[in-house]
């Protein structure tokens, strides 16, 4: 799942989807972070599975 790291309050905001068309919003501080580099999580069973390793 996608989310960003707010530059503004430092808080992450997650999305189902990325789309370069439309603001991406800060939930908490309502500030535009569209400019922000996405990030993505690893689904649980791969990070469990770098976690054994």
């Amino acid at each position: 799942m996608p989310y960003k790291i707010c530059t503004y309050c430092g808080k992450a905001s997650y999305s189902a989807a990325e789309s370069p068309t439309v603001k991406w919003l800060c939930p908490f501080c309502d500030k535009d972070i569209s400019h922000v580099k996405g990030l993505t999580t690893l689904p649980k069973k791969e990070v469990a599975a770098e976690e054994s390793k």
